[in-house]
C-alpha cells in the first residue's frame, strides 16, 4: 500500500498564515511611518541649519547686518529673503534673494514633509520651501520690517528663533509663507504661521544656531485670517506665550 505524503496547505492553515501576516502588517506599518516621519523631519532640520548658516555667512560679508526678510514689503512688495519677483504675480527668483550665493544648491531646499500639507498658491510666498524667517525682530524691526537687525542687537542669540516651519491660511488653502510671526503686533494679535507638520512638533533654529523640535504652546486669530479653531485644526500656532522667543531684547 502506497502512503501519499500531504504536499500542501489546507484551507485552515492558509487563513492562519493570512491572519499571521495582517496581524504583523498592523504591528508594523505605524512603526514603518513614523521611522519615516523621523528622516523627513532630520532632512528638514538640515535645511535649516543650512538656512542658518547662509544667514551668518551673509552677516559676515555685510558690516553684521542679517539679510533682510522682506527689504521693499512697504512700497513695491518684490523682495524676500528667499528671492525676488518681476511682479506681484510672478514667481520668485531665488537667484536673486539675498541668501542664494551662500546656499549650496543656490535655492531654499524643501522641507519633504511639507508636500503632503501644501497647496498651490500660485506666486503668492512660493518658493521658501516650507520655511519662515523672524521678520518681526531679525530680518526685519518692530518699528520697520524693511530694515533687519544687525547681529549684535540679538541679545540672547539661543532664545531668539530665526528660521521655523512656516505656512500660512490663504482662502482656506494652506499656503507657503516668507515670515515666522510672533504672537503680538504692537495693535493686538497676530495670526500663526508655525506650522507643527512633524507629528505635531515645529523644527525651529534660533541665532545661535542650534535647532529645537517644538511643541505648539499658544493658538489665537487676529479676526483678519480665520478662527482659532481652523488654525488649530491646520496645525498653526505659535511657540511661547508671548514675544519673549522672537524679540531681539
Amino acid at each position: 500500500m502506497i502512503v501519499r505524503k500531504k504536499t500542501g496547505f489546507t484551507l485552515i492553515e492558509l487563513l492562519v498564515v493570512m491572519a499571521i501576516i495582517s496581524i504583523l502588517a498592523a504591528l508594523l506599518l505605524p512603526a514603518l511611518s513614523t521611522a519615516r516621519e523621523m528622516g523627513r523631519s532630520a532632512v528638514c532640520i538640515s535645511n535649516l541649519r543650512q538656512l542658518y548658516l547662509a544667514a551668518v555667512l551673509y552677516t559676515e560679508d555685510y558690516d553684521g547686518w542679517y539679510p533682510p526678510a522682506a527689504a521693499d514689503i512697504m512700497h513695491a512688495n518684490l523682495q524676500r529673503w528667499h528671492g525676488a519677483r518681476e511682479t506681484l504675480s510672478a514667481p520668485f527668483d531665488p537667484a536673486k534673494g539675498p541668501l542664494y550665493p551662500y546656499l549650496q544648491t543656490g535655492k531654499i531646499k524643501e522641507d519633504p514633509t511639507f508636500k503632503k500639507f501644501y497647496q498651490d498658491s500660485g506666486a503668492f510666498e512660493l518658493g521658501t520651501g516650507g520655511y519662515g524667517y523672524n521678520s518681526q525682530y531679525v530680518g526685519g524691526s518692530p518699528d520697520n520690517l524693511e530694515i533687519p537687525a544687525r547681529v549684535n542687537q540679538i541679545r540672547n542669540p539661543s532664545q531668539t528663533i530665526m528660521f521655523a516651519d512656516s505656512a500660512f491660511l490663504s482662502g482656506g488653502k494652506l499656503i507657503e509663507y516668507s515670515f515666522v510671526t510672533a504672537p503680538y503686533w504692537s495693535w493686538g494679535k497676530a495670526d500663526p504661521s508655525i506650522h507643527f507638520r512633524h507629528r505635531g512638533k515645529a523644527n525651529i533654529t534660533f541665532c545661535d544656531g542650534h535647532v529645537e523640535s517644538r511643541t505648539r504652546d499658544l493658538v489665537h486669530a487676529s479676526g483678519w485670517v480665520a478662527s482659532e479653531e481652523t488654525f488649530k485644526t491646520n496645525n498653526l500656532g505659535f511657540v511661547g506665550t508671548d514675544n519673549s522667543l522672537y524679540d531681539r531684547e
